[in-house]
């Protein structure tokens, strides 16, 4: 376990890495790590590819690939980000990317095509207490090629955070095609949490919606680009590496076909849901709908300071039996 720390009680911690939990360009494939982690708040969570290839792994962001992300403190999943519509051939910013930092992660990236050089970013905020294990359950598609002397690597920012974001199960559901259909979006039922958006992806890589009523916010239907224009994304919001495009240059898109996030500005919910009336004409001729998730995003207020390490508080040196060392379960 490595460790890099500053004065102010900012720590990163790699907390695992190894040469196997790598995409490859023949199918998906999907990796579990389950590890113990220092006590402390957990400000962000990220895992990093690195390595070389003799090809971009997507035509532009290496985030494509990723498809799912699933975090467990304890037994508690606290993280479940999936997303559809994945090819790597896009040549746009990644769902995953977008998702991320919507919700206030981002993606760091070499815009490279034979290095690789990818972390992303997810924003947690959760204290973990002594003797806690976490889980990672990553989900990649198939790449546009296999990485050479590549390393997977699990790390944590611990910190201080106003607020824990926690990322619900999504609600799936067949929306008709031209008809308006009501979707009930159900809302993890957590004390003090309230709800900061919905994400919301169809299946194909299209801009299929054509409206959508949040009754939380109003009863007019708003166009995909009014949703974007509430999330801020159609300011060229996000960003992401372009593969080849430039060794130093990022890319922005105001737009991701097929996803939006609809911000619910940390909306209260006594009854457990979030009702959306939406509207879906596919691009398919041959499709009478359209498949689409909902995944909600939440807040929940916290707080705390950095890691919990050990310290030694004997004031002169002594042998074994007079020293008094503090765990960092006892601090």
């Amino acid at each position: 376990m490595v460790q890099y720390q500053s004065n102010n009680g900012t720590r990163y911690t790699l907390l695992y890495q190894d040469a196997t939990s790598i995409p490859n360009d023949g199918a998906g494939a999907t990796f579990n790590v389950s590890n113990p982690v220092p006590a402390g708040l957990i400000e962000q969570v990220g895992f990093r590819l690195s390595g070389t290839t003799a090809a971009p792994l997507s035509a532009a962001s290496a985030a494509e690939i990723v498809s799912g992300l699933r975090f467990t403190l304890n037994g508690d999943q606290v993280v479940n980000l999936q997303t559809q519509g994945n090819v790597n051939t896009s040549a746009n910013c990644s769902r995953m990317g977008a998702l991320v930092q919507d919700i206030g992660g981002f993606v760091a990236e070499d815009p490279s095509l034979t290095n690789i050089d990818m972390t992303i970013w997810v924003p947690l905020g959760i204290n973990a207490p002594v003797n806690s294990r976490f889980e990672l359950a990553l989900d990649y598609i198939a790449s546009a090629a296999t990485p050479t002397s590549a390393n997977f690597e699990l790390w944590i920012k611990y910190g201080k955070s106003t607020n824990m974001t926690i990322i619900g199960n999504q609600t799936s559901m067949q929306i008709a095609d031209g008809a308006q259909t009501m979707v009930s979006v159900k809302i993890p039922t957590i004390k003090g949490a309230t709800v900061a958006g919905i994400a919301i992806q169809g299946a194909r890589v299209s801009d299929n919606m054509t409206g959508i009523i949040p009754k939380i916010l109003g009863d007019f239907s708003l166009s995909p680009t009014q949703i974007r224009a509430a999330s801020g994304a159609n300011m060229n919001g996000y960003q992401f590496a372009d593969a080849g495009d430039s060794v130093q240059e990022l890319q922005f898109s105001n737009a991701v076909d097929g996803y939006y996030f609809v911000p619910l500005y940390n909306a209260q919910v006594s009854d457990g849901s979030v009702v959306l009336l939406i509207t879906s004409t596919t691009d398919d001729v041959a499709a009478t709908s359209e498949f689409y998730t909902f995944t909600p995003i939440l807040n929940l207020p916290t707080g705390g300071s950095g890691q919990r390490t050990p310290r030694q508080t004997a004031q002169v040196a002594t042998g074994s039996k007079g020293a008094i060392l503090s765990r960092a379960e006892d601090i």
